[in-house]
């Protein structure tokens, strides 16, 4: 049955759901820089999430770690990042949307199965002997529950804990006191994927504003 064929090679070539692993931030520790604010961004490793790093390069996605150090004997308030035009800088919400799995594909797996099952008609004459392309067709539709399914799980848990990730080690602003350090996640969508540019850090000390250059690196070459 050539349609069969097909429809197995269709269904071989949606890949099965992989599990998201959280990595550890990547160390970020800034160069000081005087007595005032240290800075740097430096990308966040993937680890073995290669599924989802293929989608944010789809994308033009970098997800990177922000370092601060105060070595300052004052303490002072960071409250935004300013980035050029081309750039826009996104919530953990918004870049984690990017990058999950695509977890209805997988229902394809007894869907496709199922329809043909329902539009299948004959057996190959009087004398054939043997399943029904229904027949087939359904035992297909079957076997691709069973994997559909779990699959179907898979993504949707691991889209669950990489929004949790994404989540609760995003960078926010906040007060920074005499010493202290903090990191986290900066989420950018650059509509030039292979190129470096700057972003700025406005912080407060006292009643003057401040701002802290800074450069979201390129991505290393693949």
């Amino acid at each position: 049955m050539r349609s069969a064929a097909l429809t197995l090679l269709l269904l071989a070539s949606l890949a099965c759901a992989r599990i998201y692993r959280p990595v550890e931030l990547a160390t970020a520790r800034p160069q000081p820089q005087g007595q005032g604010l240290a800075g740097t961004l430096v990308p966040q490793p993937w680890g073995d999430n290669s599924r989802n790093e293929g989608k944010a390069q789809s994308a033009h996605l970098r997800v990177l770690v922000l370092g601060l150090d105060n070595p300052s004997a004052a303490g002072l308030e960071v409250f935004r990042l300013g980035v050029p035009e081309g750039v826009t800088a996104l919530s953990p919400e918004a870049a984690a949307d990017l990058v999950k799995q695509s977890s209805m594909l997988h229902l394809l797996y007894p869907l496709i199965p199922a329809l043909l099952s329902a539009t299948s008609t004959g057996g190959g004459g009087a004398n054939y002997i043997g399943p029904t392309p229904a027949m087939v067709f359904g035992a297909m539709a079957v076997v691709g529950l069973l994997i559909g399914l779990p699959n179907l799980g898979v993504a949707n848990t691991s889209n669950r804990r990489l929004a949790e990730f994404f989540q609760t080690r995003a960078w926010s602003p906040g007060r920074l006191e005499p010493g202290q350090s903090r990191r986290g996640l900066v989420f950018f969508r650059c509509q030039d994927p292979e190129t470096a540019f700057p972003v700025q850090l406005f912080y407060r000390t006292g009643d003057k504003e401040q701002v802290l250059d800074l450069t979201c690196p390129a991505p290393a070459p693949r």
